[in-house]
């Protein structure tokens, strides 16, 4: 008799169960435990058939995979906010200094004539 292997879809339901009883439910910190669940809202269901179309070797290399991916994700999005958030900065940074400079203009008269 042949060997029948379970289709992605069955084996990825069950993993997510066991770990979600198993690892999820021994977590103790609750912001792991959300990010766990923002994991599989994220990244792992969203991206099924991609797993599915892997030719990894199991069920755990292809959800660290994707979690990797979407870490990378993240990050990118991450530094690019902050790129944008120094370009503002810098902005601020220099109307300071030009009011700063008006306002030293301002007091060197009143400087003078006391």
């Amino acid at each position: 008799m042949g060997r029948i292997v379970p289709p992605f879809r069955q084996l990825y339901q069950e993993t997510i169960s066991e770990l979600q009883m198993e690892l999820k439910a021994a977590l103790v910190d609750l912001g792991h435990k959300s990010a766990f669940d923002l994991l599989l809202k994220e990244a792992w269901n969203p991206e099924q058939a991609a797993m599915g179309n892997s030719t990894l070797p199991t069920i755990c290399d292809k959800l660290n995979v994707m979690s990797t991916i979407h870490l990378r994700k993240l990050i990118v999005t991450l530094v690019r906010e902050n790129g944008q958030r120094d370009v503002v900065i810098e902005k601020f940074e220099e109307r300071v200094k030009i009011l700063e400079d008006r306002l030293n203009e301002m007091k060197k008269p009143n400087d003078v004539g006391v």
